[in-house]
């Protein structure tokens, strides 16, 4: 609760300034006499006099103002100040100070994203994690742990920056050249068609390489065959393997390259592991259990050695099963392993969501087979139709289902912080950066506007001090980032055409420009009166959307 009052505090209190900044700078440079800087609205808690200028600071602290002499219509200037007054000045310089405000607010954007990446931003490496087999990448030469060092000719220091330059190239056949072992590979690869979110939560078709993941699994072990030696020796589906001999086991990969490398026939060797006794349990015991080694036999599975051992990938057991689903209608158990899909062996999880899905849509049963207690079972699943919300859109999205949850649980992907310190470059990247934030805003409002994008996405002051909480928990970096977000969420708010907000002043200049005279004081009454009902409204709407947040949540 304290962190998110300081980062509210700070965090609004330091962009209002600068907003207020802005309009006092310009209106002293055509000099404009400038009554009140206030931060915050209402009641006054402390003001001092400085020349000309009451500096205050004042009770309501979401906003503030500058008060110039001469911008209210209804209260006379005196003679002698005359020249000095806002209303008195020619158009381009009132629009200028009114702009000045949301350009400020742009610039400082353009300042903190400068700040962020000369500090550096951690951001997911371009290590892949997972690879999944027979996936289009595993068929192009990909695996688990190799660097990806260029992507069709282009350098990339980050995921993010891989998934960018795949997304046009859908169909295309290029060349990714990677590190592995210290040794730089150069792999063929046709781009695949992927199914991904968009900046706005959309679903959208695009290129991709099907297959890789910067998360690598952890080395959680399935094992279904009671006649296994790992079984034997007492290990568990839903066991996370630690060491292997002396050799430390981090993710999944680690077991097979563990095994390889001590791989004797007949070798007695110990394997640590660790396990809850119960689900809930905070304190988990590292354990031991010794096997012998078979001979290695020349045809491995795809799964590596491990499989030998009656060790696979825990994505391909079921954890749980829904209460009245199909899969536990249907004859499915907990720890049963799915070898089939059809006639189709299965290597991955996504394979089997996608398997459900194209037979739910054709109306058609998922047959699978499955591995139980070293028998195999085949079994026929009706995938029932459902309505899931979209976390961003609020639309009803349809899927099939049959009711199963993996074992799979990914780590951490490896992280990279990226860093800029050539000035120019440095600049360049943080206006793109702020100008492409600023693109996507106004997408997002347009499709807000279109009811693509729910308005139950808004928030107000709680969501708002909420995330200033997080981002100051997470470090300066963070929020210093979140500080630059909003902002732009306010340079691109105050440039509303809307009356009380600046982009209303704005709209009444050009319309003096087009007209060769001042919009009415009627005119300016009846708007700013509209405009005043819809900031309330929209203000009211993001409380509401904040309150209905802490409830559900």
């Amino acid at each position: 609760m304290l962190t998110s009052i300081i980062g509210v505090v700070v965090l609004l209190g330091g962009l209002i300034f600068f907003h207020e900044l802005g309009h006092y700078s310009i209106a002293k440079l055509f000099g404009v006499k400038v009554e009140i800087f206030s931060l915050g609205f209402g009641k006054k808690l402390f003001s001092k006099q400085i020349g000309e200028t009451q500096y205050c600071l004042s009770l309501i602290p979401f906003g503030g103002y500058v008060k110039l002499m001469g911008d209210d219509p209804y209260k006379g200037v005196p003679a002698n100040e005359a020249e000095r007054a806002f209303c008195t000045q020619k158009l381009y310089k009132r629009f200028c100070i009114v702009a000045a405000g949301p350009v400020s607010n742009l610039l400082l954007a353009y300042v903190l994203f400068s700040i962020v990446f000369f500090a550096g931003q951690p951001m997911v490496a371009t290590r892949i994690g997972s690879v999944s087999v027979h996936s289009p990448a595993w068929e192009a030469g990909l695996r688990s742990k190799d660097n990806i060092l260029e992507v069709n000719g282009k350098k990339v220091i980050h995921w993010i920056e891989i998934d960018d330059t795949l997304r046009s190239l859908l169909g295309q056949k290029i060349e990714v050249k990677l590190e592995r072992a210290n040794t730089e590979l150069k792999v063929p690869i046709e781009i695949s068609k992927v199914r991904v979110k968009n900046a706005y939560g959309e679903d959208i078709d695009a290129g991709g390489i099907k297959g890789i993941n910067p998360n690598p699994l952890e080395p959680v072990v399935g094992i279904s065959n009671p006649k296994s030696l790992s079984y034997i020796a007492g290990l568990r589906t839903g066991d996370t393997l630690t060491k292997i001999e002396n050799k430390p086991i981090l993710v999944f990969e680690d077991i097979n390259e563990a095994l390889n490398s001590v791989w004797a026939d007949k070798k007695p060797i110990v394997i640590s592991f660790k396990r809850k006794p119960t689900p809930d349990a905070k304190d988990i015991l590292e354990q031991t259990v010794s096997l012998n080694l078979p001979k290695l036999s020349k045809e491995v599975s795809e799964f590596g050695a491990g499989t030998l051992l009656g060790i696979y990938p825990s994505e391909l057991f079921v954890r749980q099963l829904s209460a009245g689903s199909p899969a536990e209608k249907g004859g499915l158990k907990v720890g049963d392993r799915l070898m089939r899909l059809g006639e189709k062996s299965v290597y991955s999880f996504e394979e089997i969501v996608d398997y459900v899905q194209g037979q739910g849509a054709k109306g058609e049963e998922a047959k699978l087979t499955v591995e139980r207690e070293g028998q195999l079972v085949s079994l026929s699943l009706k995938p029932i139709e459902t309505h899931q919300e979209d976390p961003i859109s609020q639309q009803k999205v349809k899927k099939h289902m049959i009711g199963l949850s993996p074992w799979a649980i990914y780590h951490e992907p490896e992280y990279v912080v990226f860093k800029i310190r050539e000035p120019i470059a440095l600049v360049k990247h943080a206006v793109h950066e702020t100008n492409d934030l600023a693109k996507k805003m106004v997408v997002s409002l347009v499709k807000l506007a279109t009811g693509s994008i729910s308005v139950k996405n808004l928030g107000g002051p709680v969501l708002i001090a909420s995330v200033a909480g997080k981002s100051l928990d997470a470090g300066i970096i963070p929020f210093l980032q979140m500080m630059a977000l909003i902002s732009i969420n306010l340079f691109l708010l105050n440039l509303f055409p809307v009356p009380v907000l600046d982009g209303g002043h704005l709209l009444f200049f050009t319309l003096e420009a087009i007209k060769g005279k001042p919009v009415s004081i009627r005119t300016m009454e009846i708007a700013n009166q509209i405009g005043m009902i819809f900031i309330l409204m929209l203000v009211g709407l993001t409380l509401f959307n904040d309150i209905t947040r802490i409830v559900l949540h």
